[in-house]
């Protein structure tokens, strides 16, 4: 008789334990998926944020743009082959 009594003593306080520990371990499910969510959101824009740049970047690197600066802001023309002297030093 006593070990009935025992019995639903125990499982009188273990079901409302794991009742919790199952809302507890929900909740923080949804937190974890609700950052989830966040950080896809933030690596998304920041995909989008690096195709710019490297779409920034690409159009810098342009041979096109790089003569356009050379010749309009630094005064540089482009060298004709006649100009070119070589030098050889210490050659057998």
């Amino acid at each position: 008789m006593k070990k009935s009594y025992v019995l639903f003593f125990v499982m009188v306080f273990t079901i409302p334990v794991f009742l919790g520990i199952s809302a507890w371990q929900a909740n923080r499910c949804g937190a974890l998926r609700s950052d989830i969510r966040r950080l896809e959101r933030a690596q998304e824009n920041l995909m989008e944020e690096n195709k710019t740049v490297a779409a920034e970047i690409a159009n810098l690197l342009a041979i096109d743009r790089l003569e356009y600066d050379a010749v309009n802001r630094l005064g540089m023309t482009r060298m004709r082959p006649e100009d070119v002297t070589l030098i050889i030093v210490g050659g057998d």
